[in-house]
């Protein structure tokens, strides 16, 4: 249990990581273009990041209503 926590806390730290690192070159790409084309290429990115965001979650409900029904599988509350 206790590797799954340090797992867990290097994975969220990664994530983190790369999130900043990621904003960086944004920004950086931004500051770069002119105003209406920076617009523009803030406005793809951030539709681009709602529909990464959008699916991950689909996934994550996926995958607690999995969780759920294999516990109440295997405690067999399902077949009572």
């Amino acid at each position: 249990m206790r590797l799954l926590r340090v797992i867990l806390v290097l994975a969220a730290g990664v994530s983190a990581l790369a999130g900043y690192l990621q904003e960086r070159r944004r920004l950086k790409v931004m500051s770069a273009l002119p105003p209406r084309e920076a617009r523009d290429y803030y406005e793809t990115v951030h539709a681009r990041d709602e529909r990464v965001l959008l699916a991950f979650t689909i996934l994550l409900v996926v995958g607690a209503v999995a969780a759920i029904a294999v516990t109440l599988a295997r405690h067999d509350v399902v077949a009572r």
